[in-house]
């Protein structure tokens, strides 16, 4: 027999990093729809310089499609509950916060971002640049 009280059963140990809430969902629609209209936008631009059509209206609305991206990006950024990570708006570590909770595939979504972003500055910076 042993003595004194039963011994109580040791509770798990808290973790000492805790995983973020979830950011709200329509913040995240809001954010990923910015960021689409945003690449999507400068990369149609980018892709009427490469065609040489620079200047024409289907340049100008991806233009000005890339700029309502930016200004959605800029209004759904702050607003919300959830802090979002301290980290670059590009970088995978906030796409996946920002796609995570609308239930999209996270790695095709970042790499639609990405390569509509890199047409976008292929056909409005650096081919403008060579052809100087």
């Amino acid at each position: 027999m042993t003595s004194g009280s039963p011994s109580k059963p040791s509770r798990p140990a808290r973790p000492t990093h805790l995983s973020p809430a979830p950011l709200e969902r329509g913040r995240a629609l809001g954010l990923l729809a910015g960021l689409l209209a945003f690449a999507a936008g400068f990369a149609l631009a980018g892709a009427m310089v490469l065609v040489d059509r620079g200047g024409t209206p289907p340049y100008l609305s991806g233009i000005c499609l890339g700029l309502v991206g930016m200004g959605l990006v800029g209004f759904f950024y702050h607003r919300g509950s959830v802090a979002l990570p301290q980290a670059r708006l590009w970088s995978p570590v906030l796409l996946r916060v920002v796609v995570a909770p609308l239930g999209l595939p996270v790695v095709p979504v970042i790499a639609l971002l990405y390569l509509l972003g890199a047409v976008g500055v292929i056909g409005n910076v650096i081919v403008p640049l060579t052809r100087r």
